[in-house]
């Protein structure tokens, strides 16, 4: 015979009560690790509840709880992610936008978070790029290096006048962006 208790065993029982309590504490603790290892939309944390089987009804109390408390904080989460991609992985704002997007983040907080990046610190974050790149490039033939220059800045998300610019001003002398213009169409 199983004696294992359901959910809908427990409902109406004086022990559907300590049911709802370990699921508010497993829920709890289940956001706390998550957000102990690093920031984390709210989207984020409802598919993980989802994932380990938390209640929905269970993990939107816990999650408007914690919104409630300022523990989570989709407008702090994205500028601190903006801040953190233009430091060390130097992407575009296209980039980082599709990023804060797949996390679930709203539209008006992407928008809101990206105002802190200006045209100049896109032009900036992809020199700074190219520069450390090119170094260790530096005895590649001159036009292998700046096609696999401009490969690297379209990965990054930038687009093709910002990646002709930032590559013609490190050494412009025999290369006009027509070579790699024309490989891509």
């Amino acid at each position: 015979m199983d004696t294992r208790l359901s959910q809908d065993d427990l409902l109406g029982n004086p022990q559907a009560d300590l049911f709802s309590q370990d699921q508010h504490s497993k829920a709890r603790n289940i956001v706390l690790n998550q957000l102990n290892f690093m920031p984390r939309s709210r989207k984020e944390l409802e598919i993980t509840l989802a994932k380990r089987e938390i209640d929905p009804d269970v993990a939107k109390e816990v999650l408007d709880r914690f919104v409630e408390i300022d523990v989570i904080n989709d407008a702090a989460f994205a500028e601190l992610l903006v801040r953190s991609r233009c430091n060390t992985k130097k992407v575009s704002r296209s980039v980082m936008r599709q990023q804060l997007r797949q996390k679930g983040v709203d539209q008006e907080i992407i928008d809101e978070a990206l105002l802190v990046v200006t045209d100049d610190d896109e032009l900036r974050m992809a020199t700074e790029l190219v520069e450390r790149k090119a170094r260790a490039m530096s005895r590649l033939d001159p036009q292998v290096r700046k096609r696999r220059l401009f490969g690297l800045l379209a990965r990054k998300g930038y687009g093709t006048a910002i990646a002709l610019k930032v590559i013609s001003d490190l050494d412009a002398d025999d290369f006009d962006g027509t070579e790699i213009v024309s490989d891509l169409t």
